[in-house]
C-alpha cells in the first residue's frame, strides 16, 4: 500500500477530537474496562466516559479538579487482536471501498488508542505457514511493526477459517484478555455458541465486522477472475431481496450468540466512519448488560 497508514490514523483521530472534545476518545476507550482489582494505586483527572462511582470527592474538593481513583488492574491490560484476512479481503465493502483498507484502518485506530493508553497488545493472524502471533507489548515501534504484519497478511497470505483461529486462542492462550475480532460476514457465520462461551468465561470480546459488498449490487468484484462483473449480471431485484433475507438470517443468529455472552459488535463499510464506529463499539461495550 502506497501511503502511511499510521499518519492517516493519527490525522483521523485528531480530526475527530477537534470536532468533539480533546479527551472524548480517551474516555470512551477507558470505559471498556469492566473488571479491576480493589488495589488502589493513585488518582487521575476525570475524563468523559469515567464512572462517577470512582470520583474521589474529598480529593476533588481539595484540588478544585474532579479526580478519579485509579486501581492497579486499570493500568495494564493484555489486549489481543484476532484479525481475519485471506483472499476474501481483496474484495470490496458495500460502500465500494477495499475491505483490506478498511480492516487495516480499524486495526490501526484501535491499536493506536491502546498504545496511547499504555496497555500491552498482540496480534494473531493466520498465514500460509501457520499462526503468526506477536508478543504482548506496547510502544510506537510495536504498533508500526504490527501494522506492517497485518498489511502483509492482507496482501499475501491465505487464512484459515476464523473459527479455527478462535479455537487456537481458546486452547493455547490462558491469560485474561480483552479480545478484538476483526472479520467479515463469512467469518461471523462460522462463529459457534460453544466456542464463544469458552472464550468469554474470562475474556471480554468485541467484534468489528467489515461489511461485504452485495452480490447483487452495482459493483461486484469476482475473486476468482480478479476483476469486476459486467453490469448486466447485477441489479436483479428478486436476487437482491433473497440476498438481503439471507444476510438478515445470518445476522440474527450471530447477534443471538453475541447477546448471550455480552459481546459488543459494530459494522464498518468505509474508512471515513472508522473512528465513529470505534467510539460506538466502546459505548456498546460499556453499556452491555
Amino acid at each position: 500500500m502506497d501511503y502511511d497508514y499510521l499518519a492517516k490514523i493519527k490525522a483521523s483521530i485528531s480530526l475527530y477530537t477537534r470536532k468533539k472534545t480533546s479527551n472524548v476518545l480517551d474516555g470512551e476507550f477507558g470505559s471498556i474496562y469492566r473488571g479491576r482489582s480493589f488495589d488502589f494505586d493513585d488518582l487521575r483527572e476525570y475524563v468523559y466516559g469515567d464512572s462517577v462511582k470512582d470520583i474521589d470527592w474529598k480529593s476533588s474538593s481539595k484540588t478544585g479538579r474532579v479526580l478519579i481513583r485509579r486501581y492497579i488492574a486499570e493500568k495494564k491490560h493484555n489486549i489481543l487482536f484476532i484479525c481475519d484476512s485471506g483472499r476474501k479481503f481483496k474484495g470490496d465493502t458495500d460502500s465500494g471501498e477495499r475491505k483490506a483498507d478498511v480492516a487495516l484502518n480499524v486495526f490501526g485506530t484501535i491499536s493506536y488508542l491502546i498504545n496511547n493508553h499504555g496497555d500491552d497488545y498482540a496480534l494473531l493472524t493466520s498465514t500460509d505457514q501457520g499462526y503468526d502471533f506477536s508478543f504482548f507489548r506496547s510502544g510506537n515501534q510495536h504498533l508500526e511493526n504490527l501494522l506492517l504484519r497485518y498489511e502483509k497478511c492482507l496482501k499475501d497470505e491465505e487464512s484459515k477459517p476464523l473459527n479455527d483461529t478462535l479455537e487456537y486462542v481458546s486452547e493455547n492462550i490462558r491469560r485474561k484478555m480483552i479480545i478484538f475480532i476483526i472479520t467479515d460476514m463469512d467469518g461471523e457465520s462460522k462463529i459457534n455458541d460453544n466456542l464463544m462461551k469458552r472464550l468469554t468465561v474470562k475474556n471480554d470480546v468485541l467484534v468489528v465486522n467489515i461489511e461485504d459488498a452485495f452480490l447483487t449490487g452495482n459493483r461486484l468484484f469476482d475473486l476468482d477472475k480478479g476483476g469486476y462483473e459486467r453490469e448486466f449480471l447485477l441489479n436483479d431485484k428478486k436476487l437482491h431481496a433473497a440476498e438481503v433475507e439471507d444476510r438478515n438470517k445470518r445476522l440474527k443468529r450471530t447477534n443471538e450468540i453475541y447477546k448471550r455472552y455480552m459481546i459488543s459488535r459494530v459494522s464498518v463499510s468505509k474508512e471515513a466512519e472508522v473512528v465513529d464506529k470505534v467510539v460506538e463499539l466502546f459505548e456498546k461495550h460499556k453499556n452491555v448488560v
